[in-house]
């Protein structure tokens, strides 16, 4: 398919005079100045040689072929067109992706509540995390279990006495244990 392509260039430039092989000689020519144009109407270098590509590919899958007058003109209002159809587009990305923003942006009050933490945030997040871990693993054993019944299985104190057969005040006592613990190691807040 490739070989076809260059194959077809060859053939339109033995075409001398034809529409086609006009465009395509005064598109090398006017080339810098054509991305000059899109450049600054763009304000990219990256999108004006993007759309300059675009042009070359245009004329030669065809493009002009009908009857041109100014070559030199019709490049510039191709160039002109293509500017446009891409302000066109990314004004319209830029409005689908508002909108989606704001579908599922989440407020409390007047204030964005963001979805996911910021990296600092995650990372102070999971160094406190280790630490309470650590405070947890320190816990005398009954302690330990009895903790961890409760704040991470969601049992009650009563649930707990039943579970390990013993005083719901035993269960209290080694909560206390934990939590004074845990307040000494982590803190507070």
């Amino acid at each position: 398919m490739a070989s076809r392509g260059l194959d077809d260039l060859a053939w339109l430039y033995r075409q001398k005079g034809t529409v086609l092989t006009i465009l395509l000689e005064t598109y090398f020519a006017q080339r810098g100045g054509l991305k000059r144009l899109l450049r600054a109407r763009l304000g990219s270098e990256d999108a004006a040689e993007d759309l300059v590509q675009e042009m070359y590919l245009r004329l030669q899958r065809g493009g002009g072929s009908g009857d041109v007058q100014n070559p030199v003109g019709y490049l510039f209002k191709m160039a002109l067109n293509l500017a446009l159809d891409h302000q066109r587009a990314r004004r319209r990305s830029s409005a689908r992706d508002g909108q989606w923003v704001e579908a599922t942006r989440i407020r409390l009050g007047d204030d964005d509540v963001a979805d996911l933490p910021s990296a600092e945030t995650a990372y102070g997040a999971k160094q406190r995390l280790a630490v309470v871990m650590a405070a947890i693993e320190e816990l005398p054993p009954h302690a330990r279990r009895v903790f961890t019944m409760h704040k991470f299985e969601g049992l009650t104190h009563p649930e707990i006495a039943a579970k390990l057969g013993i005083s719901r005040g035993t269960v209290e006592k080694h909560m206390t244990t934990a939590l004074k613990h845990l307040i000494a190691r982590v803190g507070s807040g």
